[in-house]
Protein backbone atom coordinates (compact mmCIF):
# COMPACT_ATOMS: atom_id res chain seq x y z
CA UNK A 1 0.00 0.00 0.00
CA UNK A 2 1.18 3.54 -0.65
CA UNK A 3 2.52 5.38 2.35
CA UNK A 4 1.02 8.20 1.74
CA UNK A 5 -2.09 6.63 1.93
CA UNK A 6 -1.79 4.80 4.77
CA UNK A 7 -0.34 8.57 6.57
CA UNK A 8 -2.90 10.02 6.17
CA UNK A 9 -5.31 7.39 7.05
CA UNK A 10 -3.36 7.45 10.25
CA UNK A 11 -3.04 10.91 10.83
CA UNK A 12 -6.67 11.36 10.05
CA UNK A 13 -7.70 8.69 12.89
CA UNK A 14 -5.74 10.64 15.19
CA UNK A 15 -7.66 13.69 14.47
CA UNK A 16 -10.89 11.97 15.18
CA UNK A 17 -9.82 10.70 18.62
CA UNK A 18 -8.50 14.05 19.30
CA UNK A 19 -11.85 15.62 18.61
CA UNK A 20 -13.29 12.19 20.00
CA UNK A 21 -11.61 13.18 23.69
CA UNK A 22 -12.06 16.97 23.57
CA UNK A 23 -16.01 16.28 23.63
CA UNK A 24 -15.35 14.70 26.98
CA UNK A 25 -13.72 18.38 28.62
CA UNK A 26 -14.92 21.11 29.38
CA UNK A 27 -16.04 24.00 27.32
CA UNK A 28 -12.97 25.93 28.77
CA UNK A 29 -10.61 23.30 27.48
CA UNK A 30 -12.21 23.26 23.84
CA UNK A 31 -12.17 26.63 23.56
CA UNK A 32 -8.29 26.61 24.73
CA UNK A 33 -8.09 24.17 22.16
CA UNK A 34 -9.60 25.13 19.48
CA UNK A 35 -6.03 26.78 17.91
CA UNK A 36 -5.12 23.45 17.69
CA UNK A 37 -7.58 21.54 15.98
CA UNK A 38 -8.11 24.18 13.10
CA UNK A 39 -4.60 23.69 12.75
CA UNK A 40 -4.51 20.01 12.34
CA UNK A 41 -7.53 20.31 10.52
CA UNK A 42 -5.37 22.44 8.26
CA UNK A 43 -2.08 20.01 8.33
CA UNK A 44 -3.85 17.10 7.69
CA UNK A 45 -5.97 18.62 4.78
CA UNK A 46 -2.24 19.29 3.19
CA UNK A 47 -1.78 15.71 3.16
CA UNK A 48 -5.02 14.69 1.48
CA UNK A 49 -3.55 16.66 -1.72
CA UNK A 50 0.06 16.12 -1.18
CA UNK A 51 1.94 13.42 -2.18
CA UNK A 52 5.46 12.79 -0.39
CA UNK A 53 7.96 10.69 -1.24
CA UNK A 54 7.56 7.16 0.08
CA UNK A 55 10.71 7.49 2.26
CA UNK A 56 9.20 10.79 3.50
CA UNK A 57 5.47 9.46 3.89
CA UNK A 58 7.01 6.15 5.65
CA UNK A 59 9.00 8.03 8.25
CA UNK A 60 6.11 10.06 9.26
CA UNK A 61 3.79 6.98 9.18
CA UNK A 62 6.75 4.90 11.69
CA UNK A 63 5.53 8.18 14.27
CA UNK A 64 3.26 7.44 17.07
CA UNK A 65 1.23 10.33 16.29
CA UNK A 66 2.57 12.16 13.13
CA UNK A 67 -0.13 14.96 12.93
CA UNK A 68 0.74 16.20 16.35
CA UNK A 69 4.46 16.17 15.98
CA UNK A 70 3.92 18.10 12.86
CA UNK A 71 1.67 20.38 15.02
CA UNK A 72 4.24 20.58 17.63
CA UNK A 73 6.78 21.69 14.89
CA UNK A 74 4.63 23.91 13.52
CA UNK A 75 4.55 25.66 17.50
CA UNK A 76 8.10 25.91 17.53
CA UNK A 77 8.45 27.86 13.94
CA UNK A 78 8.95 31.94 13.59
CA UNK A 79 5.69 31.63 10.48
CA UNK A 80 3.14 33.44 11.45
CA UNK A 81 -0.87 33.76 9.49
CA UNK A 82 -0.81 37.62 10.80
CA UNK A 83 0.59 38.66 6.62
CA UNK A 84 -1.95 36.67 5.11
CA UNK A 85 -4.89 37.89 7.06
CA UNK A 86 -3.85 41.55 6.71
CA UNK A 87 -3.48 41.13 2.75
CA UNK A 88 -7.04 39.60 3.43
CA UNK A 89 -8.31 41.91 5.11
CA UNK A 90 -6.50 44.97 2.25
CA UNK A 91 -8.22 42.88 -0.67
CA UNK A 92 -11.44 43.15 1.30
CA UNK A 93 -11.46 46.48 1.61
CA UNK A 94 -10.33 47.58 -1.93
CA UNK A 95 -13.45 44.87 -3.28
CA UNK A 96 -15.39 47.23 -0.83
CA UNK A 97 -14.11 50.54 -1.72
CA UNK A 98 -14.30 49.92 -5.44
CA UNK A 99 -17.91 49.08 -5.08
CA UNK A 100 -18.76 52.21 -2.97
CA UNK A 101 -16.74 54.41 -5.57
CA UNK A 102 -18.39 52.45 -8.50
CA UNK A 103 -21.75 53.26 -7.01
CA UNK A 104 -21.06 57.18 -6.81
CA UNK A 105 -19.83 57.71 -9.64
Amino acid sequence: MNYNTKLYNKMSTELKNFISELKDQSPDLIIESAYELVMKEDLLSIFEYTDYSQNEAKALFELPYPLDAIYQAWLKNDLSYMSLHEDTIRWELEKIINAKNNRVA
